[in-house]
This record gives structure tokens, sequence and C-alpha cells, in this order.
């Protein structure tokens, strides 16, 4: 079995036995997967080191294993990055790159001025493939399970479809770290405007 099977492996009973809240580990879980899936295809087209872009999406989240106050929910990228450092030494893994990937971990959950130096293109990209995921299609039908529409009146439903379309225009303007992650990003964002957008115009057939 390689690291990244182990590290795999190690999440999973990582969470199931720290986690407060036992039903929120298979999201956690399966949401780590994706990241590091997307952190493949990053690493892939930018010629970075394709392994240890995967350990460390698949450690960046195993953090919340440990947290229980509010301020831990916040700065869960810190306990993370201590636990991932943990991991991988055990493990007898290069220490500069468990350096740069303790580094993407912590950094993820941090405001850029409170860092010590600025991310690596890498250390950078941690928390771009963790957004990536977050705004693609399940967290889309999580939206319209909170939203409940078809309890909404055509009114609330524009003002929803407004709100959501200003919020994602604002997203393009962030800078990600390479310009894989940029597209990927982007892409997410276009298939939600694309949504609104059409959710409105129906919307608005309603005063015809």
């Amino acid at each position: 079995m390689n690291l990244i099977e182990q590290t795999r492996e190690h999440l999973l009973r990582t969470l199931e036995s720290g986690c407060e809240e036992t039903r929120n580990v298979p999201y956690r879980y399966e949401h780590s997967l994706r990241v590091a899936s997307v952190g493949r295809e990053i690493a892939r087209a930018e010629s970075f080191d394709e392994e240890a872009m995967v350990l460390a999406c698949l450690l960046h989240d195993i953090g919340y294993a440990r947290c229980r106050t509010p301020e831990e929910y916040d700065r869960h990228g810190a306990l993370s990055a201590d636990m991932a450092r943990e991991w991988l030494t055990e493990n007898g893994y290069d220490p500069e790159k468990t350096e740069t990937i303790c580094y993407g971990i912590l950094a993820h959950t941090e405001y850029p001025e409170k860092l010590p130096r600025p991310c690596t293109p890498f250390e950078e990209s941690v928390g771009d493939a963790d957004n990536i995921d977050r705004f693609d299609a399940l967290r889309m039908a999580d939206n319209l399970a909170y939203f409940d529409l078809m309890k909404k009146r055509p009114a609330e439903i524009l003002e929803i479809c407004r709100r959501q379309i200003d919020r994602y225009e604002s997203y393009k303007e962030m800078t990600l770290g390479t310009r894989t992650a940029e597209a990927l990003w982007r892409d997410r964002l276009d298939y939600q405007l694309e949504f609104y957008r059409r959710l409105t115009r129906q919307m608005k057939q309603t005063n015809l």
C-alpha cells in the first residue's frame, strides 16, 4: 500500500474516531477525496509534485477531528497542518516537502496578511482545490435545498437569484495560484451563474 492509500485510510480513521458529530464524517471525508482529485488535476497541468499535492489535499481538513470550539473550527487549517506534519514525519516523508504541504494546509484557512510569508503556487493550490470543490454541483444542490424554492413566490426567488448572481460575479475577481485553478474556478462559477440566470428568466415570465 502506497502512502496516498495509507493516508486515505488514516484520514477516515481519524475523522471517525475524533469528530464530535459523526454524521459529518462522510461529507468531510468525501470532500477531501474530491479536493485531492482537483489537486491532482492542477498538479499535472502545472508540473507540480503530484504525490505531494494529493497528500496535502487529503489532509487539509483532518484537523476537524480535533475541533471542539467555534474558534478551532475557524482555524482548522492550523490543526490540520500540525496533524499532517505528525503523520508525514511518522512515515518518513521528505522533510522539505512535508513543510510545504503543511504550509499550504495552514494557509487555506488563514488571511494572507496573517501568514509569515506569501504562499508559493503549490501551497496556494491547496486552498484553490478546496474552493473549487466547495463551489461545484454538490454545494449548489445543498444551497437549493436550503432555499426551499418550491415554497417561495416568484418575487422571493428573483431576490435569491439576484443575491447569488452578485455573489458569484464578485468571486470572479479572486486571484488563484495558477492558471489551471483559475480556469477550473471560473468554470464552477459560470455553471452556477447560468442556473440562476435561467431561473431569473423563468420567474420573470410569471409577470406576463
